[in-house]
Parts: structure tokens; sequence; C-alpha cells
């Protein structure tokens, strides 16, 4: 009776073996058992981790292509002369760098260059905002985007810093390099934009960043497309089909023939211009000598 009571299943029919003990149970199926809470969650995240076959990426570069909506924004603030609401903008830049980073995770970039590039995105489309001619007085700066996500209010100086430290190792840092010098060349100007001969200073760093990027990524081809490669043509051409002995003997019988017709039309206006001549008296010819 009490170990009715205090069986937890005494709700249940509940098999026993001869020894009062609960067999274990095995599945009536092939079905293999759920995975744990834990089990679950970590397969979740690599299953999002993981790219989908049929995803295409065109770039080289996963965090550039991950950014390239980002970079879409600079260009257009850069030429934008329309006041736009700061509310408005900072949510849709906002959403644009939580995609940046979903979208560079989920194609296989490292989490500590998403977090550098995030930062050095942030700094990018605060300045290309606060440089409009609406912008710069406008309460962007109590809402940029580096202070949302990094706790930082000027990102300028940091930049370059950063961009000192990768360069010193490009093969490990080469996305982060290219996204950076794509930023300088979409006129990030960061702590020069108000140093004396700062434009100068930014073209010599410029230089040397597409120096060192060239030098690992290579020249660009110049073929539109490198592989292409035109359908062979399956066709025998002439000079396969013909021996070279019979188109040289072709040639020779195609020289004489014209030589003969030449020599024939030649004869043949020689006897025409010398006809007169020869109808004349040689005593008539003398005496009038």
């Amino acid at each position: 009776m009490h170990k009715d009571i205090e069986h937890r299943q005494d709700d249940k029919t509940v098999l026993v073996d001869r020894q009062g003990q609960v067999p274990r149970q095995v599945p009536l199926t092939d079905a293999g058992a759920a995975p744990r809470l834990e089990q679950l969650e970590d397969r979740m995240i690599y299953s999002a981790r993981l790219g989908p076959a049929e995803a295409i990426n065109i770039s080289l570069n996963t965090l550039v292509a991950a950014a390239s909506d980002l970079l879409s924004h600079v260009v257009r603030l850069k030429h934008s002369d329309t006041p736009e609401d700061m509310d408005a903008l900072n949510q849709t830049l906002t959403h644009g760098i939580k995609l940046f980073e979903a979208h560079a995770l989920h194609n296989g970039a490292e989490p500590s260059q998403v977090m550098t590039a995030r930062y050095v995105l942030c700094s990018v489309l605060d300045e290309a905002v606060v440089t409009t001619s609406w912008g710069n007085e406008s309460e962007w700066a109590q809402m940029s985007l580096l202070s949302s996500f990094h706790n930082e209010t000027f990102g300028g100086e940091k930049f370059f810093q950063l961009l000192d430290r990768l360069s010193k190792n490009p093969v490990k840092h080469l996305p982060m390099l290219e996204l950076m010098y794509l930023c300088l060349s979409l006129g990030f100007e960061g702590k020069y934009r108000v140093m004396v001969r700062g434009m100068l200073e930014l073209e010599g760093i410029r230089d040397a960043l597409f120096r060192q990027v060239r030098q690992l990524r290579g020249d660009a081809p110049r073929e539109l497309s490198p592989q292409w490669e035109g359908l062979n043509d399956q066709r025998r051409s002439l000079v396969r089909v013909v021996p070279w002995w019979m188109v040289a003997l072709f040639a020779l019988i195609c020289l004489v023939v014209m030589y003969s017709g030449f020599a024939w039309v030649l004869g043949e206006q020689r006897e025409t211009v010398l006809q007169p001549f020869q109808q004349l008296d040689p005593e008539t010819v003398q005496a009038q000598q």
C-alpha cells in the first residue's frame, strides 16, 4: 500500500520485473530520444549560423557584403540636402547595424571582426549624418549609433588607432582593412577633418592602405569575365581537312593560269599595235628617209 502511494506514477499502469524494479524504457520506434534543452539551444544556434546552400555571396569579403546597405546609406547622406526625421533615420540605421551583424555572422565572419566592423560603421554613419547641412545642428549627438552600441560619443580617433593596429597583421585582418578603405574612399575623415593639412595626411593614409590591400588581393582582372569560355566549335576547319601540299598545288595552278592569261592578252595587244607597221613597204620607208 505504501509503495503504491509513494510511487510517482500511481495513476498509470506500471510494469515491474520479478525483483519489483521498473525496467528501463525502450522506445517502440526507431526515433532517437529528444535532445535536452541545452542541446536543443546549441543546435538551434549552430543551425542559424550555417549558410543555406542556395545563398550566393558575390563578394570575396563577407564584411563588405554584409555592410553594403549601410555603405549605400553613407553615399546617400553625403549628397542629401533635404532634412530627414532624426528618429526615423536613427531607427533605420540601427536596424541596418543589427542586420549587418546577423548577416556577417551568418556568412562565417569572426565575432571579434564583426564587433570591430560595427564600431567602424557606427563612426562612419554618425559622421555622415552630422556633416550634412541639416544634421550639424540636430540632436543626433544624443542618439548617435556609437553611443547606442558602444557607449562612446566620437570614433574619429579610435578609427585610425584600429587601422594602425590592424595594418600590422594585414593577412589576418584583410576583410577589415578593405572595409575601412571603402569607408575612407566614401569620405570618412574622422579626426583629420579638423586638423591643419589633415586632408594631405588622410590622402597618404588612404593610398598606403590601398597599396597594402592590392598587394594581398592582386590587381583586378581587366576582362569583364576572366573565367568566361565560349562553346568550342566542333566543326573541322578547312585547314584541318585539306592537306597543306594540296593548298600549295592549287595556288601554283592559279599562278600559272594567271600568267598564261596575261601572256595571251599581251600577245594580242602586241599584234594589234604592230599591225600598221607591218603593212608599210620597206622601200617607201627608205625613200621617205
